[in-house]
């Protein structure tokens, strides 16, 4: 029989590694599950074409093969499998149901392949840990935790309304960014247009004139040829400075100094480090509300971060925690979290009330948060248009120039 490496989580939250000896790779996967061990990489050894490995990325990261699955359809389906095991619906018939109605080809896939994990004895949560672009740890860990505790319908209503709030952001982020984006893109389309088609007729017009042109309106004209004639040489310089620039953000060197570029920006910085502790704090309030262990709570909270210095504060506090520490001290010690922060998270901790206490951290983040958008968006918008606009302008002085210094030399 194939011998079988892992890694992954203890029930304590403490990392483990070894191996299993299994006749497959969905048997070593159960028997790991039924130890208690949430598994990050299972592989077997020597071999890499059968390779499971469990994603940590954000909650839903919405992708199932090649197509993407809605956020929308995803908080439906936790939302109405909470009503239905509320109604003391079986748990297989509860899928059944719900899978009858999916019009979606791709979730229904991972509907129907759920359904027959549990239909054949396995538990929901390891049923949708084999989705982990659709179920990430923090909502399998959450699943497994109600099903643990038999308390499924509210763990499935808080997922749901985690993800409602993550999506709610996202979409106040995405939104505030159309608008500038588009009048971006019309005003260098009317600019490129007025180079490529404008500049050349006032250039035919000043040859016939044989004066010596301005120094602006003749750099202008150069560069006019230049897109008219060798347009295809700036494509190819756009396209490489992108798909370089988008191999490169890839690299973990990228990562890193991205991530910690962003909090030391002005303005910016300020609001991305809002937005982070506003994710850290929902994300390790639901877990902690779900009655998932501290210790197992941070290092999920920490593999969903999504930056690389909330994530190096938050394995530092997780090695405090290890060692009998209270959260407040290490996350004070790390210099990443606010004062304010610190100190709810303290009460908190002290008055048994925590994942409550980080619930109103994200609230409140979140909302200051989208004040600094809406703020933000409000100056950056005019500045955009003023920008663009003194482009034009420079570009029909330099056109007119000529015009108006034979005007000035007649007079």
């Amino acid at each position: 029989m194939p011998n079988y490496s892992y890694e992954g989580l203890n029930k304590n939250g403490q990392p483990v590694s070894g191996s299993i000896v299994c006749d497959n790779i969905d048997e070593a996967k159960r028997k790991l599950q039924n130890d208690e061990l949430y598994i990050t990489l299972l592989e077997q050894s020597g071999a890499k074409n059968e390779t499971k490995n469990i994603g940590t990325g954000s909650f839903l990261s919405f992708n199932f093969g090649s197509k993407k699955i809605k956020t929308d359809k995803i908080v439906d389906f936790l939302r109405q499998l909470a009503t239905l095991v509320e109604a003391k619906l079986p748990l297989v018939r509860a899928l059944t149901a719900l899978s009858e109605q999916e019009d979606d080809a791709a979730f229904l896939a991972v509907l129907e392949d759920v359904k027959e994990q549990v239909q054949g004895g396995a538990m929901l949560a390891d049923g949708l840990a084999g989705h982990p672009k659709c179920f990430s740890r923090l909502a399998v860990n959450m699943v497994r935790a109600g099903e643990t505790g038999g308390v499924l319908e509210q763990s499935l209503n808080r997922l749901a309304d985690f993800s409602e709030d993550e999506q709610d952001m996202r979409s106040t982020v995405t939104s505030a960014m159309i608008y500038p984006l588009v009048l971006t893109i019309v005003m260098g389309a009317a600019i490129t247009l007025l180079m490529v088609f404008a500049v050349p007729k006032f250039k035919a017009i000043y040859e016939g004139m044989h004066t010596e042109l301005p120094g602006l309106t003749q750099g202008l004209i150069i560069v006019a040829d230049s897109l008219k004639n060798f347009w295809w040489i700036y494509i190819m310089v756009i396209v490489g400075i992108f798909s370089g620039a988008r191999y490169w953000k890839n690299t973990e060197q990228a990562r890193i100094f991205l991530d910690k570029l962003k909090f030391k920006l002005p303005v910016l910085g300020t609001l991305t480090k809002k937005i982070a502790i506003a994710r850290f704090s929902r994300t390790f309030g639901t877990l902690v509300d779900g009655g998932i262990p501290i210790l197992q709570a941070l290092n999920i909270a920490k593999d969903t971060a999504g930056n690389v210095v909330i994530e190096s504060a938050l394995d530092n506090v997780s090695k405090n925690v290890k060692e009998g520490e209270r959260i407040a001290k290490p996350l004070r010690a790390s210099g990443v979290f606010p004062p304010v922060v610190i100190h709810m998270i303290s009460v908190g901790e002290e008055s048994g009330t925590l994942g409550s206490m980080l619930k109103r951290i994200a609230d409140n983040y979140d909302k200051q948060s989208r004040a600094a958008i809406k703020a933000g968006m409000t100056i950056l918008e005019p500045l955009i248009i003023v920008l663009l606009a003194s482009i034009v302008t420079i570009i029909i002085l330099a056109m007119l120039m000529p015009m108006l210094d034979l005007n000035m030399m007649k007079l």
